[in-house]
């Protein structure tokens, strides 16, 4: 699977126009036949900022739905309305595959973290993953993680502990988060790559 992410940093004063806009070109694009999801940065790495996630299952697929809307009326008219009238800065799309795991629409809050990474480290890091799902394993969560395929940064591997709500995802930290077995992971974890952003996201569509 594919994924799409487009980040909006609201401009102050303008945040709800923001809002308005990010949810109108999520239902544009999913008007053409893919998934689509519109979280905001709770806290941590980008607090404030909005994601437009869009879920492809190849990449043959998020190019025919990116030709697609070069011709879509409706995105011309929303383009033409954010030159007009900028409610925020727009970075993206960039583009992720996901390469362990797979995500769900139930889970609506996720607790992210990303490493700097060299590529030759990704298998260690899978069997990490492995591990922490057997650890994990009674935990209403659903982890996943994903590396950049178009993106401005390249030697990144992005992790997301994702949860059904935020009052699940503070049980989780608390249960099993802080944990001598967890916490001897991430010391290992810390040995491949670095650890550079964590954010908590919670969908808001």
């Amino acid at each position: 699977m594919f994924v799409s992410r487009r980040i909006i940093r609201p401009e102050v004063g303008k945040t709800e126009l923001a809002h308005e806009r990010v949810h109108k070109l999520a239902g544009l694009i999913g008007g053409h036949g893919v998934g689509t999801r519109v979280s905001k940065v709770m806290a941590g790495e980008g607090a404030g900022d909005l994601h437009l996630y869009v879920y492809f299952e190849t990449m043959s697929q998020a190019m025919a739905v990116g030709e697609a809307m070069t011709a879509d009326a409706g995105v011309k008219a929303l383009m033409a309305e954010r030159e007009a009238n900028p409610a925020g800065e727009v970075i993206g799309p960039e583009g992720f595959r996901i390469i362990s795991g797979e995500t769900k629409g139930e889970t609506r809050a996720s607790l992210q973290r990303v490493y700097e990474m060299k590529r030759s480290n990704l298998p260690a890091a899978m069997e990490m993953l492995d591990e922490l799902r057997v650890m994990m394993k009674d935990e209403p969560v659903n982890i996943f993680a994903g590396v950049p395929v178009i993106a401005s940064k390249m030697d990144m591997l992005f992790v997301s502990y994702a949860f059904a709500d935020l009052a699940a995802l503070g049980a989780g930290v608390d249960g099993v988060g802080i944990s001598p077995e967890f916490q001897a992971i991430v010391a290992r974890a810390s040995e491949i790559g670095r650890l550079c952003e964590a954010r908590i996201t919670v969908a808001i569509d």
